[in-house]
């Protein structure tokens, strides 16, 4: 009988284990992400928050959809003042302040970036959103591919 339940455990279990904060749906190490062609969505899970982020691209400018959900710490004292935005180039635009509705565990608010959003883009091959201080996680980056 302990035979059988140690190869039913054995065979319930995964061969390669999750990182601490990953998610089957994404590749994140210390709250990043894998890059995704500019358009897409990226999501960083972990730290007790989950974060997503949609960007519809350079075409739109330095603004960002994001969303923060969790079920075990307050949102409403988040501020991502310390938010930047850089590209392969080492441009690095800082963010606008952030004018979210609170929501106890869930907010959602488009993020801006102050500077020339046009020349920032121009021939850059990927940017990065840098989140600091979002739940357990000292820093977030999420990664978009500008240009093949």
């Amino acid at each position: 009988m302990l035979a059988a339940t140690i190869l039913l455990l054995a065979g319930c279990s995964s061969s390669t284990p999750l990182a601490s904060g990953s998610s089957p749906s994404a590749s994140i190490d210390q709250g990043s992400s894998a890059p995704a062609v500019g358009g897409t969505t990226q999501t960083s899970d972990g730290g007790q928050v989950t974060v997503v982020v949609e960007w519809a691209g350079p075409a739109t400018g330095a603004v960002f959809d994001v969303q923060f959900d969790t079920h075990s710490v307050d949102l409403d004292a988040l501020d991502l003042s310390n938010a930047i935005l850089r590209n392969d180039r080492g441009d690095i635009l800082s963010a606008e302040p952030w004018a979210a509705p609170k929501g106890g565990h869930h907010r959602e608010g488009a993020l801006a970036f102050e500077g020339d959003a046009t020349t920032f883009f121009a021939g850059a091959s990927w940017v990065e959103l840098v989140l600091s201080g979002v739940g357990d996680l000292a820093e977030r980056t999420l990664r978009w591919v500008v240009s093949a």
